[in-house]
């Protein structure tokens, strides 16, 4: 059998980064935008209360992604940085 380590030490081998970026790793599903990035997790929560999603479809996170690029064309989103959604 291998050699033991301790838990503490284990869960910090096993931890992964955060992605905090409005973008999303290549995936699947091709979804381009993260959703649980700081700046996009309150407006995909304010897009799904206001369209009453409880679990998007493909085409709904589709539309949001649309919805959220031309955010980014308009300036109206920044990576870094929080910002308002009232465009929504």
């Amino acid at each position: 059998m291998g050699k033991k380590i301790p838990y503490d030490d284990a869960l910090k081998l096993a931890s992964t980064a955060e992605n905090i970026s409005i973008y999303a790793k290549p995936n699947k599903y091709n979804y381009r935008i993260n959703i649980n990035s700081p700046t996009i997790k309150p407006m995909y929560e304010l897009y799904k209360r206001k369209y009453k999603i409880i679990v998007m479809s493909d085409a709904e996170r589709h539309d949001f992604e649309r919805l959220i690029f031309k955010l980014i064309e308009q300036g109206k989103i920044k990576e870094t940085s929080q910002c308002i959604s009232s465009q929504l």
